[in-house]
């Protein structure tokens, strides 16, 4: 109930209020009252589906009604892996608002999982998460390559390095996303099946903190997709050493929709460019297998 009023932006007697309203106009409890919280009833579950169903065709009629008249209007929800929004999608929406400036579109950061949640429940029209889908109910339209390197300051030890082990960073102090991030829970996976741990000193939930952070240091290591810092590869300010494990070496990121919504026009034309240019960089770094080292220009 005081998640449902802050998020609503209203007081939490008024939430409860509506709900006993709602469970008295349908003569049926809703929700199952503990000490601990609250959870639903069957017949809760049953108005959950129903009430989903609804809002999913709502907002189909919404676009269509958008697009009433042009092949080029509407509007486009996109959730997406931070990852992604350095370099890639920033220019590939770049160039589709270029081309279809009736098309507004709004783009919120968030881990895979809340992506594939908010595509799930209709709140997003799009997703890229990092991997594979983590749902069953989603589609997977388009995959691109990202594959994870080691990043450290221009006069770290490792910098002078070609590539490098997970195992060679466990002597360093380590800058780590939270468990929220495919990216970590990559990187506990390979050191716990290796069994090494690293030395993580920081956790936090933005890569954006994480790059700075080690960019500001001389010993720290965190790890990110290379194009994603290239300006400050560029400036020397940071280095990106892949990595040769075969598990963070062949990361990619995955573009989703839900199997049960059909896509508005705008949706679906925005869905092919991102797929076409995701296929294009995903051609790009398969013809060029030592791309990755090519970042430490």
């Amino acid at each position: 109930m005081r998640h449902a009023a802050e998020r609503l932006f209203v007081a939490q007697s008024a939430v409860s209020r509506q709900v006993a309203l709602l469970e008295e106009e349908l003569g049926v409890s809703l929700f199952d009252r503990h000490a601990r919280g609250m959870t639903l009833t069957e017949a809760g579950r049953l108005l959950l589906a129903y009430s989903t169903d609804m809002r999913g065709r709502f907002e189909e009629l919404r676009g269509m009604m958008h697009e009433y008249g042009s092949l080029r209007r509407g509007h486009v929800d996109i959730a997406c892996v931070e990852g992604v929004l350095a370099r890639f999608m920033p220019e590939a929406l770049r160039i589709f608002a270029d081309e279809c400036p009736g098309i507004t579109f709004s783009v919120a950061a968030m881990g895979s999982h809340a992506v594939a949640e908010a595509i799930a429940e209709y709140r997003c029209d799009l997703g890229v998460v990092f991997g594979s889908s983590p749902r069953t109910d989603l589609l997977e339209l388009a995959q691109m390559r990202q594959p994870l390197c080691a990043i450290v300051p221009a006069g770290h030890p490792l910098a002078k390095q070609s590539r490098c082990a997970l195992a060679d960073v466990a002597a360093y102090q380590v800058v780590l996303p939270d468990r929220s991030f495919g990216i970590r829970q990559l990187v506990d996976r390979v050191s716990a099946n290796r069994k090494f741990a690293l030395k993580i000193t920081v956790e936090t939930n933005t890569l954006a903190f994480a790059q700075r952070l080690v960019m500001q240091s001389q010993s720290r290591v965190t790890f990110l997709p290379g194009d994603m810092v290239l300006p400050e590869i560029d400036a020397g300010l940071l280095v990106a050493v892949p990595l040769t494990d075969s598990t963070l070496r062949k990361t990619r990121v995955t573009l989703v929709a839900g199997t049960t919504r059909k896509l508005s026009q705008a949706a679906r034309h925005l869905a092919t460019h991102l797929s076409e240019r995701m296929r294009s960089n995903d051609s790009v770094m398969r013809s060029h297998p030592g791309i990755g080292a090519s970042l430490r220009r």
